[in-house]
């Protein structure tokens, strides 16, 4: 007779870990953006002449023309791949796999957003982009061999006052910064984020928040490569996708900027559920998608500052 051995389901499911993706949120959002929008456009501002002091030297003075801009950008399907749940295996599981994956969609494309977010908030003009200063350490970005120059405490000063030279602070808004775990971790060599850390104030903490320096509020992330969304090439210059694969010339970058100074438009994360789905013997198909498109707000990039961490 053939001896039976039971299986036992557990509840307890083990769930797909994602990276802290709320930073995106700390950005001027665009309401009203439809499954259909593909452009976003905003006014912006010309120049004025500035003013002047004094008797003019004659009259009537000569008028200057208003005039103002637009700045356009885009929106893109993001979406997961069509998933099917067999009607045998929902069965069998002690938990419900539909809602599981459901979720686990959601997270995927949370994930794509924020990468997406990351790469179009990335500043392209030089004055906007500072390296790393640091003694040589180690990088654990997948594919990435040799040392970067790590993060010190004169480079958050140089980032400090570039902020103020852009003065945009008068137009409100917070400055953020977006950190690489290494970067992260060098920070942690600055007595003031030592202190934070030992007061026990874990509420920022959790929400991916390590401290405030310089009127900078720090945010870490780490993708399954272990960068925090960004890479530039070799050049300095040109951000690099996080779907790229990874060269080692590729420096990781660090992403500081105020939250009026970048904008996002998102569209609502749509599921269409197909249930019995014929062919699939009674299985469930589920397709999760939505719209999204970010941007900085102005051309000449105020706002926006890369720190890339430099080769040695």
């Amino acid at each position: 007779m053939a001896e039976i051995r039971p299986t036992l389901y557990s509840r307890e499911l083990q769930k797909q870990i994602f990276p802290n993706n709320e930073f995106y949120k700390k950005s001027v959002a665009e309401t009203g953006v439809a499954d259909t929008t593909e452009t976003v456009e905003k006014p912006v501002q010309t120049k004025i002449s500035k003013a002047k002091e004094g008797a003019p030297k004659s009259l009537p003075l000569s008028i200057e023309v208003s005039t103002d801009t637009k700045k356009t950008y885009q929106t893109t399907l993001i979406y997961c791949s069509p998933l099917l749940i067999d009607s045998q295996s929902e069965l069998m599981v002690n938990y419900n796999k539909r809602a599981t994956k459901q979720a686990q969609q959601a997270g995927e494309i949370n994930v794509k957003v924020a990468n997406y977010a990351a790469f179009h908030w990335a500043p392209t003009k030089s004055d906007n982009l500072v390296k790393t200063t640091g003694a040589g350490r180690g990088s654990n970005i997948v594919g990435l061999t040799g040392n970067r120059k790590a993060l010190v405490k004169a480079d958050i000063l140089g980032i400090y006052n570039l902020m103020l030279r852009m003065n945009v602070s008068g137009l409100g808004g917070k400055w953020y910064g977006l950190l690489t775990a290494d970067a992260y971790t060098d920070l942690l060599s600055i007595p003031e984020f030592v202190d934070f850390q030992k007061t026990g104030n874990t509420t920022k903490l959790e929400q991916g928040i390590i401290g405030t320096l310089m009127g900078i509020e720090f945010l870490t992330r780490s993708t399954d490569e272990g960068h925090a969304g960004l890479l530039y090439k070799a050049d300095g210059k040109t951000p690099i996708s996080a779907d790229a694969t990874i060269d080692n010339a590729f420096l990781p970058a660090n992403l500081f900027w105020n939250d009026k100074m970048v904008c996002r438009a998102e569209g609502t994360l749509r599921t269409v559920v197909n249930e019995a789905a014929p062919g699939y013997l009674g299985g469930t198909i589920l397709e999760a998608f939505t719209r999204f498109g970010a941007d900085i707000v102005r051309d000449d990039q105020k706002g926006v500052i890369a720190l890339l961490e430099d080769k040695v």
